[in-house]
């Protein structure tokens, strides 16, 4: 994927930078849209999946490729494999940790991505990570367990378990850490399609397991804007950043996340943290974006 013509003209970084805050805003109100649908978990899943999935294939054959055929046979190897399971049960357990608890809680555990990609790096790459990774790393779990502590106090939250909700949401976190921890590790393999047909398949297991009536009880501007704005263009986005700006740039921007999406849910139908949870989340949020900083490389991205 090349934006050459761009890129010859601006700071390649400042590129990667706005492409990365672009993603972000696209994805915050991802969580109230959601809500707003009104679906139950499982149709949820099926129209987000089936959605994202086909969209994300079109994303795909949009930009040019020197060799489009290679790429899809490289979804047939087992690092192609890895990454369809991996996105799509990271598809599967976000929309159950959403139904099942308060969105500041999902998030939260979500953001921890990056230390479980450092975590991932240091099996899968060797990267070392010293006493101070492992002690972040500590932390931040002692933030999500400070916000799931006092979670069932939220108000305008779903009525179910507020650490399943937390399981799912670092379920999340280490899926999307193992999708892109692989696709670095192995830069031959191509994202895009992949993650289209894990999402795919996570549609095809939410539909599989909806009840009669329940698909199509969702209004329609909801689902569409889900399943073919929200999700595929801001995914495209945040995976196109890291070829322009640093890893680091991108997952300092990714951050806002955590904190605009709690903030939409809020603003729209009232779901409101605790202090405590509020105090929690920021503490996590504090702790992660002191691990980007002290992990970022002054080398520059490669573009593709």
């Amino acid at each position: 994927m090349r934006f050459s013509n761009f890129t010859s003209h601006y700071n390649p970084a400042t590129f990667g930078t706005l492409l990365a805050v672009l993603g972000v805003l696209i994805l915050t109100p991802d969580t109230l849209v959601m809500r707003l649908s009104g679906l139950e978990k499982w149709p949820l899943m099926g129209w987000r999946g089936i959605l994202m999935g086909t969209t994300l294939f079109c994303i795909w054959r949009l930009f040019p490729s020197q060799n489009r055929w290679r790429e899809l046979r490289s979804l047939g190897s087992w690092q192609g494999i890895l990454v369809i399971i991996a996105f799509g049960l990271n598809s599967i357990t976000f929309t159950l940790g959403i139904a099942e608890t308060s969105v500041i809680v999902v998030l939260t555990a979500v953001a921890l991505m990056p230390l479980i990609a450092a975590m991932l790096s240091f099996f899968m790459l060797g990267e070392k990570q010293g006493w101070l990774g492992w002690l972040t790393i500590m932390l931040a779990m002692l933030g999500v367990i400070i916000v799931v502590m006092d979670g069932g106090n939220a108000l305008g939250q779903p009525q179910g378990s507020v650490w399943l909700g937390a399981i799912f949401g670092l379920a999340t976190a280490f899926g999307l850490a193992l999708t892109f921890t692989t696709t670095r590790k192995y830069p031959a393999l191509s994202i895009l399609p992949a993650c289209a047909l894990g999402s795919l398949l996570s549609g095809i297991v939410g539909f599989a397991l909806s009840a009669d009536g329940t698909i199509f009880t969702a209004p329609v501007w909801t689902i569409v804007t889900m399943g073919m704005i929200i999700l595929p263009l801001s995914f495209t986005c945040l995976g196109i950043a890291p070829r322009y700006a640093s890893s680091a740039i991108v997952s300092l921007v990714m951050l806002l996340e955590m904190v605009i999406g709690p903030f939409w849910v809020w603003i729209g139908i009232g779901e409101r943290p605790t202090t405590t949870m509020i105090a929690g989340s920021l503490f996590v949020l504090c702790v992660l974006i002191f691990h980007v900083v002290r992990t970022s490389r002054i080398a520059p991205p490669t573009q593709l």
